[in-house]
């Protein structure tokens, strides 16, 4: 009975946040005369806004929950796509082609980043960096600078729409939770975050753990850039550290992932925090104007966040303390 009544607390812990924040964007909606919130048409798009949102959350987390904080994944996503679109266009609109260059470049450049890193002995943020200026500065060197657009084309999209976005997105998920659950590399980055030099000290191969685990975030990163490169047409980056925004946007799930890790564990958590957050900004983007719905939505997932994380952090916990302190003092007294 005990453990029942446990995953059912679980269970509706995990659920409460979409759930609530479902209920709070319907009625807003309804209330603004929008009445399609909540139809089968809106949840074909906003699955694929959740694929896209999760498996950048993934491929972040991975590194971030290590101790290292990543600045290179929206660069390899963005060159990544522009090669393999392009060159799948140019070759009759291979789905295969531009799968399996999405795939391997993400990869290959995530291992560049690593290699940076690990034998560059430069600080993380310093590696990460200099490789997402080095990729940014290549985008508009390739394909004549004119980035890739992969919205009308009716091959390809196949990938980046539903129900087509749900396989690559499967697949990162997958892969996200093999290597948090079944490889050393992932059990290890906890005592990496805590503390690098102690982790060497006792034996971690620090090198090694860091290339496998930008091996993993790689193939994340490729089943993201599958989707990715048909949300919108990606030009190529003329503004140094551009495409760190993008990515970045994303982090917000990892958070909410880490604080329900308790309940579900950080990757159905990170999941649920895209849910979260993507019912909001649709809900949002549907009364408002595009430009006015993105921004307010920015600020309130920054509030969102910081009043989460008071709540579900330790000092959340000792406001919770101290608030049943006072109850039972008024109880006594009265």
């Amino acid at each position: 009975m005990d453990r029942t009544i446990g995953v059912g607390k679980r269970i509706i812990y995990t659920l409460m946040l979409p759930v609530i924040m479902y209920l709070v964007m319907m009625i807003f909606c309804y209330s603004n005369g929008k009445m399609y919130y909540g139809t089968v048409a809106m949840w074909r798009t906003l699955i694929v806004d959740i694929a896209i949102s999760a498996t950048c959350a993934f491929g972040i987390g991975l590194q971030w929950q290590a101790g290292r904080f990543d600045f290179s994944g929206g660069a390899i996503m963005l060159l990544s796509v522009i090669i393999a679109g392009n060159t799948a266009k140019n070759n009759g609109n291979s789905i295969l082609l531009f799968v399996v260059l999405c795939f391997g470049l993400c990869v290959i450049l995530s291992v560049g980043t690593s290699l940076l890193y690990v034998y560059g002995r430069l600080p993380v943020s310093i590696s990460t960096i200099t490789m997402a200026l080095i990729y940014e500065a290549i985008t508009p060197l390739v394909f004549n600078g004119s980035g890739v657009n992969l919205l009308a084309n009716m091959t390809i999209r196949k990938v980046f729409t539903f129900p087509g976005a749900l396989i690559p997105f499967a697949a990162a998920t997958a892969v996200y939770w093999f290597y948090r659950t079944f490889t050393t590399s992932g059990k290890q980055t906890e005592l990496l975050a805590n503390n690098q030099q102690a982790a060497v000290n006792i034996g971690i191969a620090e090198k090694k753990n860091v290339i496998i685990s930008y091996i993993f975030s790689g193939m994340i990163f490729g089943f993201g850039t599958m989707i990715y490169g048909g949300s919108a047409i990606k030009s190529a980056s003329f503004t140094s550290l551009s495409t760190v925004s993008d990515l970045f946007t994303n982090i917000l799930p990892v958070f909410i992932g880490l604080a329900l890790s308790k309940y579900c564990g950080d990757t159905i958590g990170t999941l649920v925090g895209s849910v979260t957050l993507c019912l909001m900004t649709y809900g949002l983007k549907a009364v408002l104007s595009a430009e006015m719905g993105s921004a307010l939505s920015m600020v309130f997932m920054g509030m969102f966040i910081l009043i989460f994380n008071i709540i579900t952090t330790p000092y959340g916990s000792r406001l919770t303390e101290w608030y049943q302190a006072y109850k039972r003092k008024k109880q006594a007294q009265a």
